[in-house]
C-alpha cells in the first residue's frame, strides 16, 4: 500500500522483472523522490497518478492530455 498518496504506478522497462521490482519502491517513495530516482536510471520510465488524480511522468515520457 502506498505511503505517500500514490494511487497508481506504471513502470516501463525492457525487462519485465526489473519493471515489476521497481514498481514497489516507486509507489512508496513519493512522487518527487520516485521521479528523481527513475530519471537517473537508463531505460526506465514511469507514470505516477496521485490521490488527486494528478498525472506525473518521468522525463522521457511526453504525455499529451
Amino acid at each position: 500500500m502506498p505511503v505517500s498518496g500514490v494511487k497508481s504506478v506504471t513502470v516501463f522497462c525492457p525487462n519485465a522483472e526489473i519493471a515489476d521490482a521497481m514498481a514497489t519502491p516507486v509507489s512508496i517513495m513519493g512522487v518527487e523522490a520516485a521521479l528523481n530516482m527513475v530519471n537517473q536510471i537508463n531505460h526506465l520510465e514511469c507514470i505516477i497518478i496521485d490521490d488527486h488524480d494528478t498525472i506525473y511522468s518521468s522525463q522521457n515520457i511526453n504525455l499529451k492530455y
